[in-house]
């Protein structure tokens, strides 16, 4: 990617910036701020500038995995500024865990519905059946979930 490319690309990333640096606690006003948000536009340039161009870098790197990749290398950094001082708990740990899982489901339910609006109308009918309980027999569920399973595997 050429400079001004990349330029272009981390000004249009300053709200995943922010976003970062608002969960790490980090705000406006505090003497450390301009400091993460440099290192976090270095990091996302130096991350963006092997691919050939914009369209690539934002296939390969959704925002989900940006976002992760952005605000674990802000705590590794806080860890390591001073271990004693910015000792992260384990609340913290199991919340961003948490939101991890989130992103995962995120992705998933992503997945599903590109899916889904490959299917045709009668299979989108036979999930939505199955999804929403309708009253089916043993046999139509076994049927409607062997055909979807077929379909699912085929569109992966």
């Amino acid at each position: 990617m050429q400079t001004t490319e990349l330029n272009q690309l981390v000004q249009d990333y300053q709200r995943l910036f922010h976003k970062v640096l608002r969960k790490c606690s980090i705000f406006p006003g505090q003497p450390d701020y301009e400091d993460h948000m440099q290192e976090l536009r270095l990091l996302f340039f130096l991350k963006a500038k092997p691919y050939e161009s914009r369209g690539l870098f934002e296939a390969e790197c959704n925002m989900s995995y940006l976002y992760r990749f952005l605000l674990w290398s802000i705590i590794d950094k806080k860890r390591k500024k001073d271990p004693k001082e910015n000792e992260v708990n384990d609340e913290e740990v199991l919340y961003l865990q948490q939101a991890e899982a989130n992103y995962s489901e995120v992705d998933f339910l992503d997945e599903f519905l590109a899916t889904y609006n490959q299917l045709q109308e009668k299979d989108q009918k036979k999930v939505l059946a199955l999804l929403e309980n309708v009253d089916l027999s043993r046999q139509n569920r076994h049927r409607y979930r062997m055909r979807l399973r077929e379909l699912f595997k085929k569109n992966r």
